[in-house]
């Protein structure tokens, strides 16, 4: 008992314990005496006399930051700040309201820490040099061409070649690529228009432009556009965003009124395309899902609309690396998956491989995607795939018909770029006339083949049934049912055209090369039908234009997207007069040629007049068009002598 009492007094009497310290002064560290951490002084340094500093180590972990030292680091970014806004004023920009609104907000960090300048991307905006443009292009061919009429002769018809002189020209209608960049850093992203005018461009994609090349799903993408609408921009991804505003962009940049190149929807498409590029970021170069591949699709269909095909270019092979990283173009990766997204995967992959090949053939160009790689299976539409919303079911399989008989169009125009234009690869090679005709004989069957395989509601068009048909079909089906067959038709005749233009680019070098050397004339024993050919496809093709950009009612809305037709016309237009030269430097005989020279001799006019009533005031258009006027008066001068120049 006396013991236990005797413990709970010791207990009692027991001081409390001391209270840890996190951090001791240097003098009491170094005196290995303990410290209680009082600021500015400990005790024992106040009692001793000595100067309190606390250092703090570099291995600790519980790391305790003055007050002091916060209050000098906002002092320091408040004078950093005071001497930019002062630097600003200088220069004499205009300052920012200090009232923001939320929106605001994101945008100025946007701008402030944007990973689009810092990667180089905002240089799209800029175009100076297009790049490499191979044996397929029409620049190659104008070149060839320019090489003969001028027989040998130093004289510059086109000085540099004619895409660069496209683009010098349309620069100069637009702002630098410095005064766009400042612009652009004003723009705020998070802006959008009236609900009504954004409704009205969604429905327009979708109904005119997306119809064309089906591989966004508009249900899905309503299903979100009705929730922006609901709950305001921040509800929805940037992506998505980024996606509408590129929307925005094409629309305004396709459907131009009264067919005038209008400078205000030229602008207004900028902006948006501005927009998408800040919103999407170097997001668009992970390639983590389908969404990135189609806004890279879609991004580059723009660039190729705005005469930037060396960026085009690019912005493919992006979405062409992000489809193989994903695997769009494997058919075992379509295993277990839901229909849609089985439906989503192979129509994005089919939309890289429709775009290789345009983009291939009129860059001239390797193609992207070999055609040994192309074997998934086809598009097709099944009940879980609904676009009743857009479209009544007609018309949705008429568009997925129209798409399945480009992909085969486009496999023949592949066929036709490695055999007869040596992939693009311009190595020097050439091919002898005999075998281009027997290459272009079996090539021409399977064009046959494949117009006999259109399925029900398509059908290669000509001029004279466009131009009798002028009631206005009734039902949604029946207008779609001419417009894919006027976009397949337009296609059709341009490839037929290129697939027999080696003919003439062979005729034509070896012509000169007979004037040059021995100054005398030769007769080809074959080609003259292929040569027959050409022209019939190139004088249908500016034909069907012709009839559509003068008509005045429903049949305007026919065409595909203008830079399409501008694409069309220029190429045809430059094989007639390439034929027209030969007929003139008698290279070619026959009444069979003479009555083609006849009926084509018209032709050169009617794609200037094409050109003319397209898209008035079109740099790049108007350039065309002056190539072809200028090429004209060359052919149609007695003397042959080289009358003016480009």
């Amino acid at each position: 008992m006396r013991t236990s009492g005797g413990n709970q007094a010791t207990q009692s009497n027991r001081p409390n314990r001391r209270s840890r310290v996190a951090l001791a002064c240097d003098i009491c560290r170094l005196r290995k005496s303990r410290c209680d951490g009082t600021r500015p002084s400990c005790s024992a340094c106040s009692r001793l006399g000595f100067e309190c500093v606390y250092t703090t180590p570099n291995h600790t972990q519980n790391v305790i930051i003055q007050k002091e030292y916060f209050q000098a680091l906002e002092d320091r970014v408040k004078s950093i700040e005071e001497t930019l806004s002062a630097m600003k004023d200088d220069l004499g920009s205009v300052s920012t309201s200090s009232q923001m609104s939320e929106i605001e907000a994101k945008r100025a960090m946007n701008t402030t820490n944007n990973p689009v300048r810092r990667i180089g991307l905002h240089s799209l905006i800029d175009e100076k040099e297009p790049g490499f443009l191979g044996p397929s292009s029409n620049d190659h061919f104008l070149r060839c061409l320019c090489r003969a009429i001028t027989l040998g002769k130093d004289v510059p018809i086109i000085t540099p070649t004619a895409v660069e002189s496209y683009l010098d020209l349309s620069q100069a209608q637009y702002p630098t690529p410095a005064s766009e960049r400042v612009q652009s850093s004003e723009v705020n992203i998070f802006a959008l228009p009236s609900t009504n005018e954004m409704t009205e461009l969604v429905q327009k994609f979708f109904f005119e432009i997306g119809i064309l090349f089906p591989f966004i799903y508009p249900v899905t993408f309503l299903e979100t556009y009705s929730h922006l609408l609901k709950n305001g921009c921040l509800s929805v991804s940037r992506k998505w965003l980024a996606l509408l505003n590129l929307i925005f962009a094409m629309v305004k940049l396709s459907v131009m009124p009264n067919q005038q190149f209008n400078a205000t929807y030229v602008a207004q498409s900028d902006t948006c395309y501005q927009r998408a590029l800040e919103l999407y970021g170097e997001q668009m170069f992970n390639g983590e899902n389908i969404e990135d591949v189609q806004f890279l699709l879609l991004l580059g269909q723009y660039l190729h609309g705005r005469h930037k095909p060396g960026q085009a270019w690019t912005v493919h092979t992006l979405a062409v690396k992000a489809a193989f990283k994903l695997g769009l173009h494997s058919q075992n990766a379509l295993r277990d998956m839901p229909a849609l997204a089985k439906e989503a995967r192979k129509r994005t992959w089919y939309g890289c491989v429709m775009i290789d090949r345009l983009l291939s053939m009129t860059l001239g160009r390797p193609a992207a995607i070999p055609d040994c790689y192309v074997k998934l299976e086809l598009p097709a539409n099944h009940e879980c795939i609904d676009t009743s919303a857009i479209m009544d079911n007609t018309t949705a399989d008429l568009s997925v018909s129209c798409l399945n008989c480009t992909i085969a169009l486009y496999r023949q125009l592949s066929n036709i770029i490695d055999i007869l234009f040596d992939h693009n690869l311009d190595s020097g090679t050439s091919l002898s006339i005999n075998e281009i005709i027997s290459h272009i004989s079996s090539m021409e069957d399977n064009l046959c083949v494949w117009q006999i395989l259109l399925p029900h509601g398509l059908t290669i068009l000509a001029a004279t049934g466009l131009r009798d048909e002028q009631q206005e079909p009734i039902t949604n089906a029946e207008f779609f049912s001419r417009k894919f067959s006027v976009m397949i038709s337009l296609r059709y005749y341009s490839i037929r055209t290129l697939l027999h233009r080696p003919t003439l680019a062979s005729m034509i070098q070896t012509d000169r090369q007979t004037v040059d050397k021995h100054g005398s004339e030769a007769l080809p024993l074959v080609g003259l039908h292929s040569l027959e050919i050409c022209t019939e496809s190139a004088i249908a093709t500016i034909d069907m234009i012709y009839e559509l950009v003068h008509a005045t009612d429903w049949r305007t809305k026919l065409l595909e997207a203008w830079w399409f037709s501008l694409h069309y016309v220029f190429n045809a237009a430059l094989t007639i007069i390439g034929v027209l030269w030969l007929c003139k430097s008698n290279y070619v005989l026959g009444l069979a040629m003479e009555q083609v020279a006849t009926k084509a001799g018209i032709y050169p006019d009617r794609a200037i007049a094409v050109l003319s009533q397209l898209v008035a005031g079109d740099p790049v258009t108007e350039r065309c068009r002056d190539i072809l006027q200028q090429l004209t008066e060359l052919l149609n001068d007695p003397t042959g002598e080289i009358v003016t120049s480009i």
